[in-house]
């Protein structure tokens, strides 16, 4: 069985990841992921070793063999030669594991302005119901923390570019505004030319879809390809544009 080639995606959340992946799976031999479930896998792979049980005989080589086979066995049924596989693989703790498994591996990074991408979240928040500015500074304190979702993909971000792994960036205003340039230029750099859709959907691999409880958080729009334009001041408090409006990532 030829072995697929995994590329990971490290975009920041509310920048695009799931029209990009949308976009991808349209196509027939690469496909990109959810927010991948193999972090965790990992995670408690490496967590035995913690256990009493393997302290008492500390076979390494046997456990980091089920690591190294990992990708192998969780994508062995999807039918693609490439995969890109989303996450916050840049931390310093996913990045070490990672690299056990695969030694140089290559990340897509996705930008869009930080503020854009709270202002978006704040929209959701505002839409399920959640619209006082204390629930949305609480909010954004939760995504911006250590643990919370925008962190954590923050330090991703400022981790692969400090260690100067394999990466490029890319821009969210590039995929909604020239999509074919930014295709282009993805395929350049992974090596495997991803076409346009010729009919978009809503984000599905092997026919199964997010089953999200927050609502519309991971659809998009299927007629066209455009920006969503929207007062960020309609949605975040004052203290909040002011302290993260400029933010810098890189």
């Amino acid at each position: 069985m030829k072995k697929k080639q995994i590329i990971f995606l490290c975009g920041l959340p509310r920048a695009g990841n799931t029209l990009l992946g949308s976009i991808i799976n349209e196509n027939k031999k690469i496909k990109a992921t959810p927010n991948s479930i193999i972090l965790e896998i990992l995670y408690q792979l490496n967590e035995l070793k913690d256990f009493p049980v393997f302290q008492n005989f500390p076979d390494s080589k046997s456990l980091n063999n089920v690591n190294k086979m990992v990708f192998d066995n969780y994508y062995k049924e999807w039918k693609a030669d490439v995969i890109l596989d989303r996450g916050p693989w840049g931390t310093p703790y996913n990045l070490k594991v990672l690299k056990q498994v695969i030694p140089k591996p290559k990340f897509v990074i996705l930008l869009r302005p930080l503020i854009e991408c709270l202002a978006s979240f704040a929209k959701l928040q505002n839409d399920n119901g959640f619209n006082t500015k204390e629930d949305i500074r609480e909010y954004i304190d939760e995504l911006m923390g250590e643990e919370g979702m925008m962190g954590k993909s923050i330090l991703s971000i400022k981790n692969l570019c400090k260690e100067k792994e394999d990466y490029k960036i890319f821009y969210y205003d590039d995929l909604v505004e020239d999509t074919d340039n930014f295709l282009k230029n993805l395929s350049s750099f992974i090596g495997f030319k991803i076409n346009n859709y010729n009919r978009l959907k809503q984000f599905n691999v092997n026919n199964t879809y997010y089953q999200d409880t927050m609502k519309n958080l991971h659809r998009i729009r299927v007629k066209k390809i455009q920006r969503q334009t929207y007062d960020i001041n309609d949605y975040l408090p004052e203290d909040i544009i002011e302290k993260y409006s400029g933010y810098k990532i890189i």
